[in-house]
């Protein structure tokens, strides 16, 4: 069937273990929603470097070092300007843009939002002119790994180019969440889902000086790969987490950067792996309790409890380099992974604050959104100015990482497509024997024949990464019985008992990472298999005389799962 188009994908409800900011238990807000940039949005004809000049005439920055290169650097990496094909790629529209010269505007949510209700009437931007607009397209791209999800970006008309201060400047003032048509935005809260209608926040502008983009989050947890991954059409965005850079040692934590708009140096680049000293800086108690300021990536500082050693940058591109460094390709996306190893839980308390260094102080690079200047600003142009310099406190998240995951439980609520970020759990009501696919058009094929019925879509599957494993279907038809697995001593013992291996289904892992759920696999008093990824299920299972089988595979457990139908075979 296939994978569905970038619009189908990037709106599906799937969400895992995406964080909230402010504390588990917060209110739903928005913390930023400040103009991105003007008119490089819709570019059109601009295909390849062959037509740089046409970003340029838009306003686009550009890297000019990169420009007739062999092998040729991505155009991601020369400009930040976006043909209108570029829109549908992105999944912002199911068709080609027929607008040119779009603005753009990220706007930052402290819960993640559920991607169906990303839609453009639902959103309002109120202009300092007086003017009401209704963002032309909406998407949650370039916040594409299923535990971001946080940030809506819109596209439309919302400004010019000149600062506040100048009597012709148009320029958002306030962003609104709105009822637009029914199917009000929702917000995924631990307690279910919270309607986002009325939710508003005041704008900035970032053609005035220094007053480009900030951080609205900073927030420290165990380092986690779970969620760390996108829907398929989006390879930028694959194995490119802390886990895959750094390893897995339970001394790593991530600091996770949220930022107000794109980070780059100059409005086009990205960020590389080993850059930390160009942009940040860290604030901690010392041994003894003084400030000190963690400056440089790889070396131990002694802090209050033990010791912290920056590991570097993540959530980057597909891998720590590329071959040649200039083509590696960052996700330009609104998070940014500090990972550091403590030596003690003591030690990683010690952390106070992320700073971003003043560029005007001309120690660091300057941070731009994705409309500043590039290498070679033309003198007509006005561009998108740098941020002003900032210092964050860190916020602990280290005993509840505070973490939301959602997968819509109706069958209907997807479209038909293969490899979905989620598995179906459906079980044959006559036979009593279980299936799960992580095809949606096969489980609606079933479903259809009249044989099977969806119990619940349980948990997540099909991550992307160097630690995933192929789960495998063994089949027994005259048992009526169907094992999902990915360990091999039982695939091993139950293909030696008569079972026959029909291949991998899907993706999950096959050890117990942090942020990873156990996936049980029990035994009914009939002797077929189910498994399942919740405790109080597989308790009530136990009490029935089920059988404990042990660890199927590891994934993340959606907690809206239906209980009932797994608990009544």
């Amino acid at each position: 069937m296939g994978q569905g188009s970038s619009y189908d994908q990037l709106h599906r409800n799937i969400v895992i273990r995406a964080d909230i900011y402010g504390g588990a238990n917060s209110t739903p807000r928005i913390l930023a929603a400040g103009l991105g940039f003007e008119g490089i949005t819709g570019i059109p004809g601009l295909l390849s470097e062959n037509q740089i000049g046409l970003a340029e005439t838009a306003g686009a920055g550009v890297v000019q070092e990169l420009l007739g290169l062999d092998p040729a650097a991505p155009l991601r990496n020369i400009t930040s300007g976006v043909s209108p094909a570029g829109v549908q790629i992105a999944g912002f529209s199911n068709s080609t843009a027929t607008q040119t010269f779009m603005d753009a505007m990220p706007i930052e949510f402290s819960h993640p939002l559920l991607p169906s209700t990303v839609l453009p009437e639902n959103f309002r931007i109120h202009l300092n002119t007086g003017e009401v607009v209704t963002p032309l397209y909406v998407a949650q791209n370039p916040n594409l790994d299923l535990n971001e999800r946080q940030t809506v970006v819109a596209f439309g008309y919302f400004a010019n180019r000149l600062p506040t201060g100048d009597p012709n400047a148009v320029h958002p003032v306030r962003f609104e969440v709105v009822n637009g048509n029914g199917t009000p935005v929702q917000l995924i809260t631990p307690k279910g889902l919270v309607d986002g209608t009325g939710l508003s926040q005041t704008s900035n502008n970032p053609y005035d000086p220094f007053n480009g983009p900030t951080l609205v989050g900073a927030k420290l947890s165990r380092l986690s790969l779970a969620g760390d991954y996108p829907a398929p059409a989006f390879p930028n965005s694959v194995a490119n987490h802390g886990v895959e850079y750094y390893g897995t040692s339970d001394k790593l934590y991530r600091l996770r950067l949220f930022t107000s708009g794109g980070f780059s140096p100059d409005g086009v680049s990205g960020f590389l792996p080993q850059e930390f000293a160009r942009f940040f800086q860290l604030t901690a108690q010392g041994p003894a309790g003084e400030a000190i300021t963690i400056e440089q990536a790889g070396s131990s500082v002694k802090v209050k409890g033990g010791t912290l050693k920056v590991k570097g940058i993540a959530d980057l591109g597909n891998g720590l380099s590329a071959d040649p460094d200039y083509t590696y390709a960052e996700d330009h996306d609104n998070q940014f992974d500090i990972i550091i190893k403590a030596s003690s839980p003591k030690a990683i308390r010690a952390l106070e604050s992320v700073v971003l260094p003043d560029p005007r102080l001309g120690t660091h690079s300057p941070i731009y959104n994705p409309g500043g200047p590039g290498t070679a600003p033309l003198p007509a142009y006005r561009y998108t100015q740098p941020s002003p310099g900032q210092t964050l406190a860190v916020e602990f998240a280290l005993k509840d990482p505070a973490t939301v995951s959602w997968a819509d439980q109706s069958l209907a609520s997807y479209d038909n497509a293969d490899d979905l970020a989620v598995a179906f759990r459906l079980r044959d009501p006559i036979t009593g024997e279980w299936r799960l696919t992580s095809s949606s058009s096969q489980a609606s094929r079933w479903v259809s024949s009249g044989d099977w019925t969806l119990v619940d879509v349980p948990f997540a599957a099909n991550p992307n990464d160097s630690y995933t494993t192929d789960v495998v279907e063994l089949r027994n038809s005259q048992r009526n019985d169907s094992v999902y697995t990915a360990n091999p001593r039982q695939i091993s013992r139950l293909e030696q008992a008569g079972y026959r291996n029909q291949g991998s289904v899907f993706t999950a892992y096959g050890e117990p990472l942090r942020g990873l759920d156990p996936v049980w696999q029990l035994v009914s008093p009939d002797g077929q298999h189910a498994t399942t990824a919740s405790r109080q299920e597989r308790r009530h299972w136990l009490e029935q005389g089920w059988r404990n089988d042990g660890v199927a595979f590891y994934s993340v457990g959606f907690p809206n799962a239906a209980l009932t139908g797994g608990w009544e075979a």
